[in-house]
């Protein structure tokens, strides 16, 4: 997986459509995979939209403590 960097560190203006431009490959590559494997487009894109919502509401009610540990053990399996 190839996901650049943030062109600066820090806040800067762009840095969000930045974010969006340096995930959009992956994420266009993920949904295109999950429809080759027989899941009808719609219901690949509900279900990505379900998982962020699920994940930001673990970051933000849990204090990250679940979500930083899956996290982590991804980040052991690469």
């Amino acid at each position: 997986m190839n996901i650049t960097s943030p062109t600066k560190t820090g806040n800067y203006p762009d840095r969000f459509e930045d974010c969006q431009t340096a995930i959009e490959e992956v994420f266009v590559q993920l949904v295109v995979e999950a429809t080759r494997a027989g899941w009808h487009h719609e219901e690949v894109l509900a279900a990505l939209a379900s998982l962020v919502d699920i994940t930001a509401l673990a970051l933000d009610t849990r204090g990250k403590t679940d979500v930083e540990m899956r996290l982590s053990k991804l980040r052991q399996t690469k």
